[in-house]
């Protein structure tokens, strides 16, 4: 069975097993339709044959086709669903899940959607929790589909109205807690007026998990509610759900504000006045819960509000990010820890004064908070508030430069990992870091292999910002060529990916004058020693001749000389070696140059011609065929 058929995307295996299980004989089954099959299963078998024949649930319907499924089908899924009493949890889940796959590639058209809406009104009233997410997912999935016919007759839409007031208007607090989930889809493609005021009742229902339930979804509902005349409907209500005595009630209302969007922030007006005074209360909220909900979702709630790049609204976006700062102050680390991650994202929404004057007085408090996850968070803002052309190289250098230091030498692998996969985006500015580049040198030698790597795929990037001569004198022998030998292999590779942009950085003179030699010195040592290393010599050669094919024009012999040292390799003694060999020449044979293409012609291809004849290993003749095609293929 394939995805688009399965949820799961995993076919069921045949179940022989299960079927024996069954009081009916292995002959019959063999004869049954998929149908009567299915039914024979659900009938008579056990709990187990019953999970599988509902994990099968698509398979029948896909069999069936269309037309049989509901006719026949879909009723008895129905008289399944509506059962008293209910039949398995587990079955139910299931039914939900697997029902997705009938729409749209069963059912299309919206009254042969609006047949399953019985079982999901079933499904949606059901005490287990998992089984009602289920049915919100599945009704939210029909709602997809019949937005796409829109406009839904008047018919459809009464129908899709009267199971909604069903729902919300339901003895047990289950069926409410579904309608929450329900209603903002519903309304999208029904725009009826009645299920504005059914949310409303939701949302001062006396029971706290429909409120909860209700605050959840408050932004989503107002997203699909789309102007604030319509919203004016909902503004009591939200705000006492924003104050109520729940903190559980109080923590969705406010973190749904991100589910909003950008429908509201040409009237920023409107947001100021509703939506502000809200984002405040809860930032100070007494509860910590709130404040660290709020925390989670800051960065998008602020968005929503339509502040940015007005200037008449420049005093509200300072108080934005007036509560901003008291979360990043918080005396809880959770709230702390969330509210750093959307650091970045405020920085780039506020611009450089409101940085400079709220949270650049902040940063050396979060650098050295005494909690790990505080500080691994800030340095990997602070790299992401360099990007984008918000603040200026002076200010970044003067600001981060120090922090960026202390980060490298944390204590915390991950508060170190965090600057080294990213500092190459601020390459233009080590220039200015000493210490930063001090750093670098020093953790080359550190005992966490991931750091190296790190370093590794950073030195390629500090020749381009500090100078050639930097990179040969202070970097090459303390460093690179360290990496280049290092007992673990990811850390060898970043050195070996790096070669394209030593390429680019230092062109093929330099690299044939100050690489080359110290590759092919490193090679010659190792061919009696550790065949790993003469592995890594050759993809490095294989990335600097790629890198060469990709910056043509630059002149010199740096191609050929790599060239030359692959198709040693091909003689190497150890299998892996020649493999390697191979798959480096894979490489370099779809280059265009026409000097370049001769020397495919005439040493390249007849070498691999050679070795695919005399070579005993199947992965190295594997390697020489693919490079043999990708010659020829040019």
């Amino acid at each position: 069975m394939s995805q688009t058929i399965a949820p799961t995307g995993v076919s069921p295996p045949p179940s022989i097993t299960l079927a024996r299980s069954l009081a009916t004989g292995v002959d019959e089954l063999s004869g049954m339709g998929p149908f009567d099959l299915y039914k024979e299963q659900m009938d008579n078998g056990n709990t187990e044959a019953k999970v599988d024949a509902m994990k099968r649930l698509p398979v029948v319907a896909f069999a069936l086709g269309s037309a049989k499924m509901q006719s026949e089908l879909l009723p008895y899924l129905k008289t399944i669903a509506l059962a008293q009493p209910p039949i398995e949890d587990e079955l139910l889940l299931l039914m939900a899940k697997q029902m997705e796959t009938f729409v749209p590639a069963l059912l299309s058209d919206a009254k042969e959607i609006l047949e399953l809406v019985p079982i999901v009104e079933r499904l949606g009233s059901i005490e287990e929790t998992v089984v009602r997410n289920q049915a919100i997912a599945l009704m939210n999935h029909l709602c997809e589909s019949l937005e796409k016919v829109l406009p839904l007759d008047p018919s459809i839409v009464s129908s899709l109205v009267s199971m909604s007031k069903r729902l919300v208007g339901a003895d047990w607090f289950t069926a409410k807690v579904s309608a929450a989930g329900m209603l903002p889809a519903l309304y999208t493609v029904s725009d009826h007026a009645d299920l504005p005021y059914l949310y409303k009742e939701l949302c001062v229902d006396e029971t706290p998990m429909v409120r909860r339930a209700a605050a959840e979804h408050l932004g989503k509902m107002l997203k699909a509610l789309g102007n604030k005349d319509k919203a004016n409907e909902l503004i009591p209500v939200m705000q006492q759900l924003a104050r109520d005595e729940q903190d559980s009630v109080r923590m969705l209302a406010l973190a749904s504000m991100s589910d909003v969007g950008d429908v509201y922030c040409d009237v920023p007006e409107w947001t100021k006045e509703f939506i502000l005074p809200l984002l405040k209360d809860a930032s100070t909220d007494l509860s910590w819960r709130v404040r660290h909900h709020l925390s989670k979702v800051f960065g998008k709630v602020a968005q929503s509000l339509g502040f940015q790049g007005k200037p008449k609204f420049i005093n509200d976006q300072s108080l934005v990010m007036a509560c901003f700062v008291s979360l990043l102050a918080d005396v809880e680390a959770e709230v702390r820890a969330a509210a750093v991650g959307h650091f970045a994202t405020m920085v780039h929404w506020g611009g450089s004064d409101l940085f400079v004057n709220h949270l650049l007085p902040l940063l050396p408090a979060l650098a050295d908070d005494v909690v790990m996850e505080v500080r691994s968070k800030c340095a990997l803002a602070i790299m992401e508030s360099s990007e984008g052309g918000t603040l200026e190289d002076t200010l970044i250098v003067q600001s981060f430069g120090p922090l960026i230091e202390g980060f490298l030498q944390d204590e915390f692998q991950e508060v170190q990992l965090q600057v080294l996969g990213n500092l190459h985006k601020l390459s233009h500015l080590l220039h200015g870091m000493n210490g930063v580049v001090s750093s670098i040198l020093n953790m080359s030698k550190a005992t966490n292999w991931r750091v190296r790597r790190g370093v590794a795929k950073l030195l390629p990037h500090l020749a381009e910002a500090r100078g050639l001569d930097f990179f040969a004198n202070v970097l090459m022998e303390p460093a690179w060529l360290v990496l280049l030998l290092d007992p673990v292999a990811c850390v060898r590779v970043a050195c070996v990916e790096g070669m394209s942009v030593l390429v680019k950085v230092a062109g093929q003179e330099w690299m044939s004058q100050q690489i080359m030699p110290q590759h092919v010195r490193i090679y010659s040592n190792a061919e009696t020693g550790s065949y790993l290393i003469r592995i890594t010599i050759l993809q490095a050669h294989a990335e600097t001749a790629k890198a060469v094919q990709e910056n043509p024009g630059s002149g010199g012999s740096l191609w050929m000389d790599c060239v030359t040292h692959i198709l040693k390799g091909m003689e190497d003694k150890v299998a892996n070696v020649r493999m390697v060999a191979a798959q480096g020449l894979a490489k370099v044979v779809t280059a265009d140059d026409a000097d370049q293409r001769a020397v495919i012609e005439s040493q390249i291809i007849p070498a691999l011609e050679k070795q695919l004849a005399d070579e005993t290993d199947m992965d190295c003749q594997a390697a020489c065929a693919e490079a043999l095609e990708a010659a020829q293929s040019k």
